[in-house]
């Protein structure tokens, strides 16, 4: 499973990661986004608790709480801040309001060279959080 997974995020080191299958973002659990992958690979397709990224600012994307730094670098490419609001966003920066499903404006192509590739660069828990 995790080779075949690894065709689309190159490789995989053992870890405990949080994986958000619309966008790709992926994260150690309990910390902030680290990188993105190619997003929809089945093989990482389980439910993504709200809570596994540490995040206690209320606002939510594609089902998880963001931490505060997700959070301050999503708001510098446009995402609203406010707390309460649940946001779809994908890989292409589209962003969509999940109460209303009113698109917003866009984020901007959040990762060009991971759908130019077709693939991440892969998943590695970083010193500072192993």
């Amino acid at each position: 499973m995790v080779k075949k997974a690894e065709k689309m995020a190159g490789p995989i080191h053992p870890g405990q990661y949080w994986y958000d299958f619309r966008a790709g973002f992926w994260g150690v659990l309990g910390g902030p986004c680290l990188g993105i992958i190619h997003p929809c690979i089945e093989e990482f397709n389980y439910p993504m608790p709200n809570n596994c990224a540490g995040g206690t600012t209320g606002v939510f994307v594609n089902g998880r709480e963001l931490h505060q730094k997700d959070l301050d670098l999503l708001a510098s490419r446009g995402l609203p801040t406010d707390r309460d609001r649940f946001y779809i966003i994908e890989i292409s920066g589209k962003v969509l309001d999940e109460d209303t499903g009113a698109e917003l404006h866009s984020l901007g192509k959040l990762a060009p060279t991971v759908k130019k590739a077709k693939r991440g660069f892969g998943m590695k828990v970083p010193r500072v959080a192993a």
